[in-house]
């Protein structure tokens, strides 16, 4: 059996065991695809760059990236189609219950017990990955935020729109909140998925207590909030030009978060859209790396925050010949 489409089910197994990779590229046999990877580094890097994986089979124990730090990795990903993949988890006998109960708080979506067998493991393969089909078909179609119960993100670029379109043509003016939850992808690993599930919906509500009816808010991202305030007072508005489209205000609105990210924890930043089209043409040219870090050193980073992008283009052909180690030494320095 296959998908209504007829494409192969598309499976990645991670496990540093070359006898479990062996073992399960046969059960799964004829109407799947089979991708291997050896580690949960090597597994996020293959469904980072493969958009057709429907299933993700792993191993917890496992040399560098172990399957407890790919689910976190995988959860708190920026990328929905990834976040919201099937994960099963592959257990034996080493695997203790605290192990699994710290999986399933993780998000593990199921688990199957080593050495498994192939009727087992191809129907938990194809019912996953129906229900992984049916879900994302949904998603695309809907504009509501099944968690929050506010608009998503397709749901909020709609509403902007016409919001936009309202302003420009009686003059009046606009703004726009971007907001995130700092620090997610800790609070991930101290409060599990229910608790921080629960932690972003408590958010919502309290941005949603605070607004005004005509105001519009929605959840964007994992753990990030949009929110358009139309006729608010002019010392406070993005001032829009006449066919303005919501991708600039919101551009603006992400720019603004950054640069109050940049400030510290729990800062706020105003910034007009025509400043902010001013500074995204200005950093398009190339920016000094010596200067950057004499701003940083200066207390200045919140000047930096919008050339970050430039900076890490300028770095991308260094950066490539960096080792893995190399690389977790500069994510790690202090």
């Amino acid at each position: 059996m296959l998908l209504k489409n007829k494409r192969r089910i598309r499976v990645l197994v991670v496990d540093d065991s070359s006898t479990i990779r062996i073992a399960a590229t046969k059960v799964f046999g004829e109407g799947f695809d089979v991708l291997i990877a050896i580690d949960g580094e090597d597994g996020l890097e293959v469904v980072e760059n493969d958009p057709h994986v429907q299933v993700i089979f792993t191993d917890l124990v496992m040399p560098e990236m172990d399957g407890f730090e790919l689910l976190k990795r995988l959860r708190t990903h920026k990328d929905k189609r990834i976040s919201n993949l099937p994960i099963i988890v592959m257990t034996g006998a080493e695997n203790p219950e605290i192990a699994k109960q710290k999986a399933l708080n993780l998000g593990a979506t199921d688990f199957i017990t080593k050495p498994f067998n192939a009727t087992d493991i191809r129907a938990r393969a194809l019912s996953y990955a129906k229900l992984s089909s049916a879900t994302k078909e949904l998603r695309e179609k809907t504009t509501i935020d099944d968690l929050t119960g506010l608009l998503n993100a397709k749901g909020f670029h709609h509403q902007l729109d016409k919001e936009i379109a309202f302003a420009t043509r009686h003059s009046y003016e606009i703004s726009a909140i971007r907001v995130e939850i700092d620090n997610y992808k800790d609070l991930f690993i101290s409060m599990g998925r229910r608790g921080t599930e629960q932690l972003i919906k408590r958010v919502s509500e309290i941005i949603a207590k605070g607004l005004r009816k005509e105001d519009t808010i929605a959840r964007v991202g994992l753990a990030k909030f949009c929110v358009s305030m139309p006729l608010v007072s002019k010392n406070h508005a993005m001032e829009m030009e006449k066919g303005s489209h919501p991708k600039q205000l919101i551009n603006a609105a992400q720019d603004a978060l950054e640069r109050a990210m940049a400030l510290g924890k729990s800062q706020i930043y105003l910034l007009t859209v025509n400043d902010h089209t001013k500074d995204s043409k200005s950093d398009s040219k190339p920016v000094s790396i010596d200067e950057l870090i004499n701003q940083i050193n200066k207390g200045d980073g919140h000047l930096v925050a919008t050339k970050l992008n430039n900076a890490i283009d300028q770095l991308a052909p260094l950066m490539a010949l960096l080792s893995h180690e190399q690389k977790q030494k500069i994510l790690t320095h202090r």
